[in-house]
């Protein structure tokens, strides 16, 4: 018969294995994105590797990519059905990361649409771009994906204001500013700022979107999120399915 000292120790072990491995992935995380090299992340595409040897990919999907906001993203997949999605975020990646990875993360799914969701370290820590970078950085993404797959749509998700980091707020809308300059003239991309249905009436981020970590959107900021993504395939799909006069 079990002793309660040791079914108590036994209780408290696997109570703490899940903090165990949350704690682990955080640290893990957290050394990869202080490491500036764009293999930081070569662990998590080979994840992605193995999930799609063991499975059949779909035809033209929805490739979202971007950092730790796309994997914390979820619902996206049934909200968007029957259209297919694969979400594709890795750690703290910025998009000098996913220009390095191109081909494994977004080319080698052929997708009929990509969708860009800036991550929080571009201001910061691993990047520490200005607007202009940014806004730079993210037209040679698109033009790297518009040489490999010119048929398929690009939408760029603004960076998303963030109330941890309320001193970007200038940056983040200079370069919103930028990419709509610069999207006007592309007949593949479009900007979709979320940051308007995020935001309070003075324009600040509205906590009640966001984690407590003031950084990442909880579940009621995805829901917003993902209504502006649909909205957007919806009324591309409407403009390539109008009879021609």
């Amino acid at each position: 018969m079990i002793s309660w000292k040791t079914l108590r120790t036994l209780c408290l072990v696997l109570l703490l294995i899940p903090v165990v491995h949350l704690v682990y992935l955080v640290s893990r995380d957290t050394v990869a994105t202080l490491n500036s090299s764009p293999d930081a992340w070569a662990a998590e595409i080979d994840a992605y590797a193995r999930q799609d040897r063991a499975s059949k990919l779909p035809e033209r999907p929805v490739v979202v990519v971007g950092g730790r906001r796309v994997k914390l993203w979820s619902g996206l997949e049934d909200m968007l059905s029957p259209v297919p999605v694969l979400m594709r975020g890795l750690g703290d990646a910025t998009v000098d990361d996913l220009i390095y990875n191109y081909e494994r993360l977004i080319g080698f799914y052929r997708p009929g649409a990509v969708v860009l969701l800036p991550s929080a370290s571009e201001f910061h820590i691993r990047a520490n771009k200005s607007a202009e970078d940014l806004a730079s950085g993210i037209e040679e993404l698109v033009e790297l994906n518009a040489y490999h797959a010119d048929d398929s749509r690009f939408y760029v998700i603004t960076p998303l204001k963030a109330p941890l980091y309320a001193s970007e707020a200038s940056t983040v809308e200079e370069t919103t500013r930028l990419l709509n300059d610069w999207a006007a003239a592309q007949d593949h991309v479009e900007i979709l700022d979320a940051n308007r249905l995020l935001v309070r009436p003075d324009g600040r981020p509205n906590p009640a979107y966001y984690r407590p970590d003031g950084i990442n959107l909880n579940e009621h900021g995805y829901l917003r999120l993902s209504v502006l993504l649909q909205s957007a395939l919806d009324a591309q799909m409407a403009t390539l399915n109008k009879p021609k006069s």
